[in-house]
C-alpha cells in the first residue's frame, strides 16, 4: 500500500507540506519520527539497566548482615532490607494480595446426581405405596360380601347426612347472627328517630313561647 499516493489522490501537495490545501503552518509539515523496536530488551526499553544491579545490591547487603562474631553460630542483624520486602509475611496490610476475597470451592456434580436420584426413589416408593394401598382397598372391596358392602354404604351415607347438618346448622347460626343484627339495626334506628321528633316538639314550644 503506497500511502503517499493515496493523500496525493485526495489532495496532498507532497512531501514537506502539510494536509492543508494552501497553507503549511496549519497542521503538520513534518512527519512523525517514530522509535522503531528492533530488539528483545522488552517494550519501551531503550538500553539494558545495568547501572542499578539491585538483585546484587540486596543480596550483598543479606550478607553484610550476617553476624559470625559467636563461633558456629550465624545471626543475620538486618531485618528491614531489600529481601526482608518480598518475605511472605511481610507485604504488609495494605498489599495487593490482602484486596483478594476468598471465595468457595466448586462443588462437583455426582453429590447433586445423587441427592436427585435420591429424591426420585422416594417419590417413587410414595407413588408404588399408593398405588398399592388403592389396589388394596378395590381387592377388599371385590372379596367383600353383600351384607359388608350394605353397611359400607349405609355408613357413608350417614356420614354425608351428619356433614349436610352440620352446614345446615351453621348456615342456620350464620342467619340467625345476621337477623339480630339487623334487628338491632332497625331498633337503633327507631330510638335516633325518636329522639330527633322530641327535639323538634320541644324546638316548637319554645318558638311558640
Amino acid at each position: 500500500m503506497n500511502a503517499s499516493a493515496l493523500l496525493a489522490a485526495q489532495g496532498w501537495r507532497g512531501k514537506g507540506h502539510s494536509l492543508h490545501k494552501t497553507d503549511d503552518t496549519v497542521g503538520l509539515a513534518k512527519p512523525l519520527l517514530l522509535n522503531r523496536k528492533d530488539n528483545t530488551r522488552g517494550i519501551g526499553a531503550t538500553q539494558h539497566f545495568t547501572s542499578d544491579q539491585w538483585w546484587m545490591n540486596a543480596f550483598d547487603e543479606q550478607l553484610q548482615g550476617l553476624d559470625t562474631s559467636k563461633k558456629g553460630k550465624v545471626v543475620q542483624t538486618i531485618t528491614t532490607g531489600k529481601l526482608n520486602a518480598i518475605e511472605k509475611g511481610s507485604l504488609g496490610k495494605y498489599s495487593l494480595y490482602t484486596t483478594f476475597v476468598r471465595g468457595g470451592f466448586l462443588e462437583g456434580t455426582l453429590e447433586a446426581l445423587k441427592r436427585e436420584q435420591e429424591r426420585k426413589d422416594e417419590s417413587t416408593t410414595d407413588s408404588d405405596s399408593d398405588a398399592a394401598e388403592k389396589n388394596a382397598k378395590k381387592a377388599a372391596r371385590a372379596n367383600e360380601s353383600k351384607e359388608e358392602r350394605r353397611a359400607r354404604k349405609e355408613a357413608k351415607r350417614k356420614r354425608k347426612e351428619e356433614k349436610a347438618q352440620r352446614k345446615l346448622a351453621r348456615k342456620s347460626k350464620k342467619s340467625k347472627s345476621k337477623s339480630d343484627s339487623s334487628d338491632d339495626a332497625t331498633e337503633e334506628k327507631r330510638r335516633r328517630r325518636a329522639r330527633k321528633e322530641e327535639k323538634r316538639r320541644r324546638r316548637k314550644e319554645e318558638e311558640g313561647k
